[in-house]
């Protein structure tokens, strides 16, 4: 037979659990708790990432021209919530940056000298790309051909276009399947 005390501690117990699992879930549902907000200045793309944290992107060359995969709702690469744009590298202003860059067929060179990009992307290889987003505007990802023979390769093989914080996330909420 339980004394007085002990069933007292017993349901405090209990007591104290139930609220800190409902007040758990309560934070957790508005991103609280893992360190983004609902604030309409904040990207809504990358999910659960945190606010500090850089923007992560896969690029891919193939067939002299740039591809970019975004994180989904979870924040990571490689789910079934990513989602793709071929040929425009859309960010928001004011945000660090990391591109992985890869090929699929060639060597490319991800290059704008505006922006300060150069790397190579190597096929069965990922290089990384870091830079900070300072301005808004549209930026030419220039074909830069390491043959040396630029009539073959004189396109455009895509654009970095830098947005302010509302217009990415209203490009993301036409990108994203669901609601955000």
């Amino acid at each position: 037979m339980r004394t007085p005390v002990t069933t007292l501690l017993y349901v405090g117990f209990v007591a104290t659990l139930i609220v800190f699992c409902v007040a758990l879930l309560y934070f957790r549902s508005f991103d609280f708790y893992f360190g983004t907000t609902k604030n309409s200045t904040a990207p809504v793309a990358m999910g659960n990432r945190h606010l500090s944290s850089p923007v992560v992107i896969e690029a891919r060359g193939k067939r002299f021209q740039w591809s970019f995969r975004y994180p989904g709702r979870d924040g990571e690469l490689g789910t079934s919530d990513d989602f793709s744009s071929h040929k425009e590298l859309h960010l928001p202003l004011k945000t660090d940056v990391i591109l992985k860059l890869e090929s699929d067929d060639f060597i490319y060179i991800m290059s704008n000298p505006e922006l300060g990009l150069k790397q190579v992307a190597v096929p069965e290889l990922t290089h990384t790309l870091e830079f900070y987003t300072s301005k808004i505007g549209p930026f030419e990802l220039l074909a830069d051909p390491l043959c040396g023979w630029r009539p073959l390769h004189d396109d455009l093989m895509g654009r970095v276009i830098v947005h302010s914080v509302t217009d990415f996330n209203n490009w993301i909420k036409k990108m994203v399947v669901g609601p955000i």
